[in-house]
């Protein structure tokens, strides 16, 4: 582990994009990953048997109105121009999603204009049912809250849209890149000077940054893993909630028509379910098969062991991050960032944009 400039702890998509502005400036880089494959949360696997994409860790859509981050990302892949949107089932019927005028005039079997659907969003009604059925029973499975401690005053900060566009983002670039998420993360550390090294965690000990027993060179350090984490929890644990998946193969086309569909019903133990062959319409052959891979998601308090995936954003945890924020603070050369190290969920093109403008010294 000699002749490094940089270490980049976690090979995440803001680990990886530091990597490369670090190494096309002309630095030695190391990236260390604690798991065995880089990619973080956004790592995918090829089925063998049918060919699809399996996004391993719930699906991920890249999107962004950030024209900086388009264009740097499109160095790295092509994408396939796939548009996100996402149905919601209630009570045995389906609904387009997001809160607009598809959704509101199927619901209510109304057919309002755009000049008419803020005044009857504005009717409590109106709002506390749209409420009670899209966003109660499924902000209670992803957060852990009852839905009584949910405030149904939240559909009013909600965006309506009036008019008839069901795509679920509103940023204009979009898609699923052609060959992959891997590829992305294989081609942003192809470069000489950066070194990838998996299966290998940091940890701190009296001050010093150590793998294993090694010690790693004095060099800059950028952190992407869990902050309380990096000082042994000594402050306490951050809270998460967390997911787990349950896939399964089916011998049919196409299960539901679409990539995602959100079960909104408290009383339907999971959140949504996933179709991956959907992500790449492109590839007719795989499309064409009597054969399809669903993932149901849930959503789950987090421990110990468990991956993290959402913070918890709440008085307690704002403290003790700042309180973890002191104590990285006193560490020289220690930069932390990303979703686990800011502790801040990003979507992708967010972390890309934080890692593209860290200063490179």
């Amino acid at each position: 582990m000699t002749n490094v400039d940089v270490i980049i702890a976690g090979a995440g998509i803001w680990g990886s994009t530091l990597a490369r502005r670090f190494a096309e400036a002309g630095r030695k880089v190391l990236v260390l990953e604690k798991r065995q494959n880089v990619g973080g949360n956004v790592r995918c696997e090829i089925d063998s048997e049918t060919g699809i994409e399996i996004h391993s860790y719930g699906s991920h859509i890249f999107h962004t109105s950030l024209p900086q981050v388009w264009e740097f990302i499109n160095r790295f892949t092509t994408f396939n121009g796939y548009q996100h949107k996402v149905l919601a089932r209630y009570k045995g019927k389906t609904y387009f999603l997001p809160l607009g005028l598809t959704l509101v005039n199927s619901f209510f079997n109304v057919e309002l204009t755009p000049a008419e659907l803020p005044e009857f969003m504005a009717d409590e009604k109106h709002s506390s049912a749209i409420f009670d059925a899209f966003f109660r029973g499924y902000t209670s499975k992803q957060w852990g809250r009852a839905p009584e401690d949910v405030d149904p005053s939240i559909i009013k900060r909600v965006p309506v849209r009036s008019t008839y566009d069901v795509n679920y983002f509103n940023d204009y670039c979009q898609g699923i890149p052609l060959n992959g998420y891997n590829s992305i993360f294989e081609n942003l550390l192809n470069h000489p000077n950066i070194t990838v090294k998996c299966g290998l965690g940091v940890k701190l000990e009296d001050g010093v940054f150590k793998v294993g027993t090694d010690e790693l060179p004095n060099v800059p350090l950028y952190y992407s893993g869990p902050v309380d984490a990096l000082f042994d929890y000594k402050l306490g644990v951050l809270p998460w909630r967390t997911l787990r998946f349950e896939t399964e193969r089916l011998d049919i086309a196409d299960y539901q028509g679409t990539s995602v569909v959100n079960y909104t019903e408290a009383e339907v133990p999971y959140t949504r379910i996933h179709e991956f062959k959907h992500y790449h319409p492109e590839l007719k052959d795989i499309m064409a098969k009597p054969k399809t891979i669903i993932m149901r998601e849930y959503s789950a308090e987090w421990k110990l062991g468990d991956e993290p995936y959402y913070p918890i954003d709440n008085l307690k945890s704002r403290e003790l991050l700042a309180a973890y924020k002191v104590e990285a603070a006193k560490i020289p050369n220690l930069v932390l960032g990303g979703r686990l190290g800011a502790y801040k969920y990003f979507d992708m093109d967010k972390s890309i944009e934080s890692a593209l403008k860290v200063e490179i010294n």
